[in-house]
């Protein structure tokens, strides 16, 4: 007798993978991405220099008895803190304004890695992450990388835990032309600036490997202290998509990560006002005729 055959690992009969319904491209209309979403029911990790969770703008979106700071010892463990804390710079608390003002009814919390100069140790920055991705956030904002090595491949598989156990991680690409860990592994979603001031305006980036552009230039944020200010860098276009991707969890939870990626290309400015197809064949004919 012929023994069974055995299965490759993951193998799943076809019965088991029927799903009830299913969404195509052809649904994912403004309203039905966004329409009256608010960002309920979204917990939002943002891991940064903290956040000062009692300005008068956040209006109580920050659970600041849920905070977490990560530093590293002397002896170099890493140590965390649960405990509520400030902002030591302004830059968490000015990307969890921006998070707020798109998705208003969001929960924030506070994973603190970073300390004054926006200084801090990548071994806490790791820690901070694997932290957010063991509670299971729906979002997390990482509006920092670290450019060091060794730690790439620490981070590479924090943000595939991330990705396969639904937890959508939004990511700053550097400043510079420079490479930093994890913003631009494709399992996120990395995010540098565009020339747009309307903080729902974002694009999708059709050379990647950042994948989308939001505002991020001349941006008016809170900073720490109840205190205010204008800046510019992809820190800040990436909460932007941070907030827009909590308000797409908020209304249809049941996304994975690929398919709230998928969601946010469908209504990026340059797809939506793509030229169609013959419109775009006809042009370029034109174009190539005259010069």
């Amino acid at each position: 007798m012929t023994p069974p055959t055995q299965r490759p690992a993951w193998s799943r009969d076809s019965m088991m993978l029927r799903l009830p319904s299913a969404i195509t491209l052809d649904d994912l209309t403004h309203e039905w991405v966004f329409g009256n979403a608010d960002g309920t029911g979204v917990r939002v990790a943002v891991i940064d220099s903290g956040i000062d969770a009692d300005h008068p703008s956040l209006q109580g979106c920050v659970d600041a008895d849920a905070a977490v700071a990560f530093t590293v010892d002397a002896g170099g463990e890493v140590v965390a803190d649960h405990a509520p804390h400030g902002d030591s710079f302004g830059h968490g608390t000015a990307c969890a304004g921006i998070i707020h003002s798109l998705a208003p009814a969001a929960r924030i919390t506070s994973v603190k890695v970073l300390g004054a100069g926006l200084s801090g140790r990548a071994a806490a920055f790791l820690g901070g992450l694997e932290w957010a991705v063991e509670q299971g956030f729906d979002v997390v904002n990482l509006s920092l990388g670290s450019r060091t090595r060794e730690h790439a491949l620490g981070f590479h598989e924090l943000c595939d835990r991330a990705y396969f156990g639904n937890t959508l991680v939004v990511t700053a690409a550097n400043n510079m032309n420079s490479v930093s860990y994890p913003s631009l592994f494709a399992s996120v979603l990395s995010v540098a600036c565009n020339l747009s001031s309307d903080p729902f305006r974002y694009h999708v980036n059709p050379e990647p490997p950042t994948e989308f552009l939001a505002r991020g230039i001349d941006v008016p944020v809170l900073w720490a202290h109840h205190g205010t200010t204008v800046s510019t860098g992809n820190s800040y276009a990436a909460p932007h998509i941070a907030g827009l991707a909590a308000l797409v969890r908020s209304k249809h939870p049941d996304l994975r990560p690929f398919q709230v990626k998928s969601a946010l290309w469908a209504r990026a400015a340059n797809v939506v006002n793509a030229a169609p197809p013959e419109v775009a064949g006809r042009l370029s004919r034109v174009m190539s005729a005259t010069t």
